[in-house]
């Protein structure tokens, strides 16, 4: 089982502390069962799962910009010239 070192203020080390208590569990169950309820939440909104997912996946200097990026700055065409 992994190992995890958070850092909180004291004020909010002192909710989860009262909170894992209404539980009756240690700090540490209570955090995992905040991560695993989090997990379930993703796990039922695959569109958030897959927002998530493409935001830290996408490059940050994507050499392809979508067509909206490109076009932002575009200008109308001038009136053709009759011949």
């Amino acid at each position: 089982m992994a190992q995890v070192t958070i850092y909180l203020e004291d004020s909010l080390l002192q909710v989860a502390r009262e909170a894992a208590t209404r539980q009756s569990v240690s700090l540490s169950q209570w955090f995992s069962q905040f991560a695993a309820q989090e997990k379930k939440r993703q796990a039922q909104d695959w569109g958030l799962f897959f927002s998530q997912l493409d935001a830290i996946s996408a490059p940050q200097n994507d050499p392809f910009p979508n067509p909206e990026v490109l076009r932002r700055h575009e200008v109308a065409d001038l009136p053709r010239e009759e011949w």
